[in-house]
């Protein structure tokens, strides 16, 4: 099961203010398609955490606090079977007791949304590609006036095992410009240990798509490959 981050999506810092009730329906949706689309086990505990969320969790606080026997009651299960899902969800590192449970007071609950996201990021594309712009908040090409795009209409990559070329279609389809002018001057170099290293032709290539698009990357890899982690990009020369 992913346990990679969401890298830059700090959402601690976006559930309040302005926009905050999208961003907690973001959150939710990544928590809901990986309970429609994910496997068993990470289906399961991501469908009983939005049960969590959307009833008992404080926004501000980024933390619950609910009783095991409340959990049983609204995941329809023994007590037994609820602090075993609980150890499984601090195991992940979903969650982690804030406050230790104490004589008449339950224990108090931590969500790490950060690694919640990571692990839904396989099935962000599901929800859309609007969705996956949004959860990278990676900015339109347009937005970026001084910065003219590199080339255009390049081939997409053959398959070689690692998932870079279902990668490369989910990216064109999103963006044809954005992939054409950042994606596809990049090549697998390896993938070892969850991590997928890409080289860019140039310094600048590769620090502006690990500035603006790693994330998205990261969401098309992860899509094509559930094995990958981690996006590292170098360039050619470095070292």
């Amino acid at each position: 099961m992913a346990q990679n981050k969401a890298a830059g999506f700090a959402p601690a810092k976006r559930i309040t203010g302005p926009g905050a009730a999208a961003v907690k329906y973001d959150i939710l949706t990544a928590l809901l398609v990986t309970a429609a689309r994910g496997d068993a086990v990470e289906a399961r505990l991501a469908l009983r955490l939005s049960l969590i969320i959307t009833a008992r969790f404080n926004w501000r606080s980024g933390c619950f606090a609910v009783g095991q026997k409340e959990m049983a009651r609204m995941w329809g299960v023994t007590e037994r079977t609820a602090k075993r899902e609980m150890a499984h969800l601090r195991g992940l590192g979903w969650v982690a007791v804030s406050v230790p449970a104490a004589r008449s007071r339950v224990a108090q609950y931590r969500i790490d949304l950060d690694r919640v996201l990571g692990a839904t990021m396989p099935h962000w594309d599901a929800v859309g590609p609007d969705f996956v712009a949004r959860m990278s908040h990676a900015p339109e090409p347009e937005t970026d006036s001084n910065v003219v795009p590199l080339r255009r209409d390049l081939a997409l990559p053959e398959a070689d095992g690692t998932g870079w070329d279902g990668a490369a279609r989910r990216l064109q389809a999103q963006d044809q410009a954005l992939y054409s002018a950042w994606f596809a001057p990049l090549q697998v170099l390896e993938v070892e240990n969850g991590i997928l290293t890409l080289l860019a032709p140039s310094r600048f290539i590769a620090s502006y798509v690990r500035t603006h698009y790693l994330t998205r990357l990261l969401a098309a890899i992860t899509a094509e490959n559930r094995e990958v982690r981690e996006v590292q990009i170098v360039c050619e020369g470095a070292g």
